[in-house]
């Protein structure tokens, strides 16, 4: 029975197959064709412009006199009415610009083959010699010059006063002169040389406690008998090598004072320039009515520093300052 009832199950799934249609296979229906798109090529970058240099002619210039001057273009002629400018001028890379100086401007060398234009005060400069050179450019002091100034601003002739009263004026004038020829790099050097000696000599007399450092008496010259007010580069230089100024108190840059003044001040040391127009003797200052009382006598403490560095404030002042200060201090300064 179980055997009958298995075969009509089966005779019934074939029937039922075999009256279900197969179904065929549907084909899916090819995309359409679409024409490759080209992209544009990408835009071309557009060229830098480059910006259009910027001129620095003509320049405005404020001098140490509160004058307004302005060059119009780079001075190709210089004239200089003093030793510091000329040497300043020379260190900066503008000595082939220089085509007139004065009797003193001596350093370096090439200095002393320029035409000259007189001495060192305006009663000894010539405004002919000057204006004949034709310059563009004339270097004078802040002081001394203004006779001369007046005069070639009458004959259109640019001058600038330079102040120079400070290692920190050295550098803004070698700095300036720099900027004008075109030789800023040069003055850089020369500036960066300067600073890294005066630290070297900063870093040396820090070992000295201020009680322990000596009076000085400065001589700037000595009929009449003049010394260095405390604005002065004369006494930044004392400063700084470790020395104390006896006149600190003094207003005027370069005051005259009295022997007794220096006497009654009793310094421990007294320096100054080698010459004053013709070298100096030690034996000429010892002599002097009383000073053989001043301790600066009495222990054989008198240095006479080379004039040319000490009494130009040019990039020379610096070896005028190690010069002091081996001076003050030789076991620092073997």
């Amino acid at each position: 029975m179980l055997r009958k009832l298995v075969l009509i199950s089966a005779v019934f799934l074939l029937a039922f197959s075999a009256c279900t249609p197969s179904a065929s296979p549907t084909e899916a229906p090819a995309p359409p064709e679409v024409a490759p798109t080209e992209s544009p090529p990408p835009p071309l970058p557009e060229p830098t412009k480059e910006p259009a240099p910027v001129s620095m002619w003509p320049m405005t210039l404020v001098d140490a006199l509160g004058r307004e001057i302005t060059l119009e273009k780079a001075p190709e002629r210089i004239v200089s009415l003093s030793p510091s400018n000329t040497e300043v001028l020379f260190a900066a890379g503008a000595g082939d610009l220089v085509v007139g100086n004065t009797e003193y401007c001596d350093y370096p060398e090439e200095a002393s083959a320029i035409e000259k234009v007189g001495g060192f005060s305006a009663k000894t400069i010539s405004v002919e010699a000057i204006v004949a050179l034709n310059p563009d450019l004339v270097f004078s002091n802040d002081s001394g010059h203004e006779p001369i100034i007046e005069a070639l601003e009458q004959a259109n002739i640019v001058v600038y006063a330079v102040k120079a009263a400070s290692f920190e004026d050295v550098f803004a004038n070698l700095e300036l002169v720099g900027k004008l020829t075109e030789n800023e790099d040069i003055a850089a050097q020369v500036v960066d040389g300067m600073k890294t000696r005066i630290v070297a000599v900063e870093e040396k007399i820090a070992t000295v406690p201020q009680e322990e450092r000596p009076s000085v008496f400065w001589e700037v010259w000595d009929e009449p008998l003049l010394t260095s007010g405390p604005n002065t580069f004369s006494a930044q230089m004392i400063k700084i090598a470790g020395g104390v100024n006896i006149f600190p108190d003094l207003t005027e840059d370069y005051p005259q004072i009295s022997v007794e003044e220096v006497v009654s001040r009793n310094p421990d040391v007294i320096m100054g320039p080698d010459t004053h127009g013709d070298k100096l003797v030690i034996g000429e200052l010892t002599a002097r009515p009383g000073w053989e009382e001043i301790t600066a006598v009495i222990d054989g403490r008198i240095y006479l520093i080379d004039g040319n560095k000490s009494s130009r404030p040019g990039p020379r002042l610096v070896d005028a300052l190690e010069e002091i200060a081996a001076s003050l201090y030789p076991d620092l300064f073997e």
